[in-house]
């Protein structure tokens, strides 16, 4: 692999070099887990999510409306990138894809939630863990370019992400008032019933993964100018 360090302290590759792109992208995300001020990356361990609403209506089976707030969300420093495809020299005819592995990711922080889930209501206020297993994680992008001061960069647009796990568990305290042997059960009962739970969530999750993600990428991108992001 060929790869240096330019001034915005980003390391390089050649443009289309798929064996190097995949270990300077790691380097980035595990080189900086409290954050780089200079390519305006936030802290990544933990990556704070400040809200995810999830309102399913009367003809899901899981017609809840469930907030959550102020979370923390640990793992993403330890994600292991396994492909890249694109990142050609033609910019805007290229692919931008990056694949990726993360072995445990926990999101932490604030609920609460009002409906039925199933065919049991569920009523709650307080705090959740929701932790994910072995998680694939892949995400796509369409490139734009932007001027300024004469000079060309990057943005994204279309950004896309997906993501599967081998298996998902979540605890939420304080449900039905704090009434523990309601919350116990219940607690047991969606993690018995994780993949219908997940299909639920999974939506707005990604929605606001997508979002952080694209605006971290975009905050580096808009660093460094487009010509100096490969070894020529």
């Amino acid at each position: 692999m060929a790869s240096v360090f330019i001034a915005a302290d980003l390391p390089q590759c050649h443009a289309g070099d798929t064996k190097c792109m995949p270990e300077v992208i790691e380097k980035i995300i595990s080189g900086h887990p409290k954050g780089h001020a200079g390519l305006s990356i936030p802290p990544l361990e933990p990556l704070r999510i400040n809200t995810i609403d999830i309102i399913q209506g009367a003809e899901s089976p899981i017609n809840i409306d469930l907030h959550f707030k102020n979370l923390d969300m640990h793992g993403i420093s330890k994600a292991k990138v396994t492909k890249v495809i694109g990142f050609e020299e033609d910019i805007l005819n290229s692919k931008y894809e990056i694949f990726a592995k993360l072995p445990l990711v926990t999101i932490q922080g604030d609920y609460k939630i009002n409906g039925r889930v199933l065919v049991l209501p569920i009523q709650g206020v307080g705090k959740s863990t929701l932790t994910f297993e072995n998680v694939e994680i892949v995400f796509k992008y369409k490139p734009r370019i932007i001027v300024k001061n004469g000079k060309e960069y990057i943005q994204t647009e279309k950004f896309k992400l997906e993501f599967e796990t081998a298996k998902f568990s979540l605890h939420f305290s304080n449900l039905f008032n704090g009434d523990k042997a309601l919350g116990d059960n219940m607690n047991t009962f969606l993690n018995e019933n994780w993949h219908d739970i997940l299909d639920e969530l999974k939506p707005s999750i990604t929605s606001a993964l997508e979002q952080i993600l694209e605006t971290i990428i975009n905050r580096i991108f808009a660093k460094v100018p487009y010509k100096e992001l490969y070894i020529h």
